[in-house]
C-alpha cells in the first residue's frame, strides 16, 4: 500500500509538463496538446513534452509503434498511441529524456504516412 501511494506520488511529479513560463501557449494547436490523454487516462503532458517527430517508425500488428531511439528500435505500447486526429501533420512524441529516471515516454500521436 506505501508503495502505491509512493509511486502515485512519484509518477504525479514526474508528468507534470515542464512549460510553466507558457512558451508554447500562443501555438495554433495549444489546446489539442494540452487535452491529449492517452489509453489509460493518462495525460500526455503539453506542447513542452510534444516533440515532433520527423523520423521513419512503423506500426506494430499489437498497435504498438516502433521508433528508433539512440540508433536503436524503441517500441512504444499500444496504450501510449494516440488515434484521434492529430492537426500538425507531422508525428508527435510526448517524452521526457534525461531525467533521474532516463527516458520516459508519455504517447505518440502518429503523422500524416505518405
Amino acid at each position: 500500500m506505501v508503495c502505491g501511494v509512493l509511486f502515485c506520488a512519484l509518477y504525479t511529479v514526474m508528468a507534470q509538463a515542464r512549460d510553466a513560463e507558457g512558451r508554447y501557449a500562443d501555438s495554433p494547436h495549444s489546446e489539442w496538446f494540452k487535452s491529449q490523454h492517452n489509453a489509460e487516462g493518462q495525460w500526455c503532458c503539453d506542447h513542452s513534452d510534444g516533440h515532433a517527430y520527423y523520423g521513419g517508425y512503423a506500426p506494430n500488428a499489437d498497435g504498438s509503434i516502433t521508433v528508433e531511439l539512440d540508433g536503436k528500435p524503441h517500441v512504444i505500447p499500444k496504450h501510449m498511441v494516440l488515434t484521434g486526429p492529430n492537426p500538425t501533420g507531422h508525428a508527435v512524441w510526448w517524452y521526457i529524456d534525461g531525467s533521474l529516471y532516463g527516458h520516459i515516454d508519455y504517447c505518440f500521436a502518429p503523422g500524416t504516412l505518405s
